[in-house]
């Protein structure tokens, strides 16, 4: 049986990270009222869907100009620690044009990956899924939020361009 949760539409949306850098938590967080929804993410998500939802905003923007940003909008939402739900495996994206609204849509696929049993038909998959929809301006804001998280981490080496730890680091090219 799937869990869904819906926040339609969210009071604010982000994405980010909490932690120290070298072991950060990544999130996807929104909240609606005084509901909050934290959602695991690996960085690399964020900066996939940093990638994928401006393509597909620049997509719809060319059929549907976009609105202005609003003050509300422009800072965005922060990411707070908070306890994640659940670890999205899969992320979304859609769009309403009836409403205006952009879909995030967070699933958790409750299969683990080393079953060898084959996944369940989607009616009868498990797990939780994340419904959130917020503007077009929302979702603008979170990305570049997310992507100045990730961008935001560990120094890489000018050697061998792993991140470098804050109490050191051994280069595999000095050897």
């Amino acid at each position: 049986m799937t869990d869904l949760i819906e926040f339609d539409p969210v009071d604010d949306i982000a994405a980010g990270a909490y932690g120290r850098p070298g072991e950060r938590t990544f999130v996807i967080q929104a909240r609606k009222g005084a509901a909050v929804l934290s959602v695991l993410v690996e960085k690399e998500q964020v900066r996939l869907l940093a990638v994928e939802a401006s393509q597909f905003l620049d997509r719809i923007a060319e059929e549907e100009p976009e609105e202005p940003p609003s003050a509300m909008d422009v800072g965005g939402a922060v990411v707070r620690e908070d306890e994640p739900l659940f670890r999205a495996r899969l992320i979304g994206i859609g769009y309403d044009s009836e409403r205006g609204l952009v879909l995030i849509e967070l699933r958790e696929d409750a299969a683990d990956e080393d079953d060898e049993d084959p996944p369940p038909p989607p009616d009868e998959a498990e797990g939780r899924i994340a419904r959130l929809y917020a503007t077009r301006a929302q979702i603008r804001v979170m990305m570049r939020n997310g992507v100045a998280a990730v961008e935001g981490g560990r120094p890489h080496c000018p050697l061998c361009d792993f991140p470098m730890n804050p109490d050191g680091h051994i280069c595999p090219r000095w050897n």
